[in-house]
């Protein structure tokens, strides 16, 4: 695949969309392996990031021509079957359409929007992909106490979508555009740093042991992304042949994959 930047995104739904938090950091590696944590603030005063800031810089980071990137975020791209069966969705592109719509996390906090939203019906029901992990919880649970990504996905997917829309051509949304990035795309994919982050702490020389736990989650997402594409595996993860023909047409159309779950 050969991509030129390498960017880890650890996200939060804490608080309002145009507020900075902690829990969102980003990390940019290169080809080489140089890396930085990437700050918001021109005078790098801070690393804490807001949703609203992080979309504007990947929009610009992927417009830029001759820098081919690969995004991995850290929060759930899509919902259970049992969603699109339920509100008659024919596909991905179409609940993120009905979902921004629903949730006004581009202005609003999670919570206020959940207020004014109906409960799901099993808070703990999983996707797919995620019954194939060990860990990885329901993006439907609130009330999950740690680890939860229900606040991060509903915050972050409305800007995926306006981040599919704006940057059109430019854009690969792995899987629901394709198994398989074109050359002239950069690639966004969701990513669950759990599944990498014992080995680079464990193996990885270069492990930031000195930044805080979200930033270390970025920069394993980055280092696992330039790893599989210099060892030339990343096609493969793209691919996902050990699942069945009927398997891949859910994620392809439906629930979507996250990237490195065999």
């Amino acid at each position: 695949m050969h991509f030129d930047v390498f960017i880890g995104i650890d996200y939060s739904g804490r608080g309002e969309p145009f507020q900075r938090t902690s829990g969102i950091q980003v990390v940019e590696m290169n080809q080489n392996g140089q890396f930085k944590r990437v700050s918001p603030d021109e005078k790098g005063r801070t690393f804490s990031w807001s949703r609203r800031e992080v979309f504007v810089y990947l929009q610009k980071r992927i417009s830029e021509p001759n820098q081919r990137m690969i995004i991995g975020i850290d929060h759930s791209f899509s919902f259970p079957f049992s969603y699109f069966k339920d509100n008659q969705l024919q596909n991905w592109e179409e609940f993120l359409a009905h979902f921004q719509h629903l949730w006004n996390t581009k202005e609003q906090t999670v919570r206020a929007c959940k207020e004014r939203v109906d409960d799901y019906r099993n808070h703990t029901e999983l996707r797919l992909t995620e019954t194939y992990t060990a860990s990885a919880k329901s993006a439907w649970n609130f009330e999950q106490k740690t680890g939860t990504v229900a606040y991060s996905t509903h915050a972050g997917l409305p800007w995926i979508y306006e981040l599919r829309k704006s940057c059109e051509e430019l854009l690969h949304v792995w899987p629901y555009d394709g198994w398989n990035p074109s050359s002239a795309e950069s690639v966004l994919a969701e990513v669950y740093p759990a599944l990498f982050y014992k080995r680079f702490q464990q193996f990885d020389r270069e492990f930031p042991f000195d930044w805080p736990r979200d930033a270390q989650d970025a920069y394993v997402i980055a280092a696992w992304l330039r790893e599989r594409d210099r060892n030339g595996t990343l096609t493969q993860y793209f691919e996902v042949n050990t699942l069945t023909k009927e398997e891949k047409q859910l994620a392809l159309q439906y629930e979507g994959w996250i990237l490195g779950v065999c």
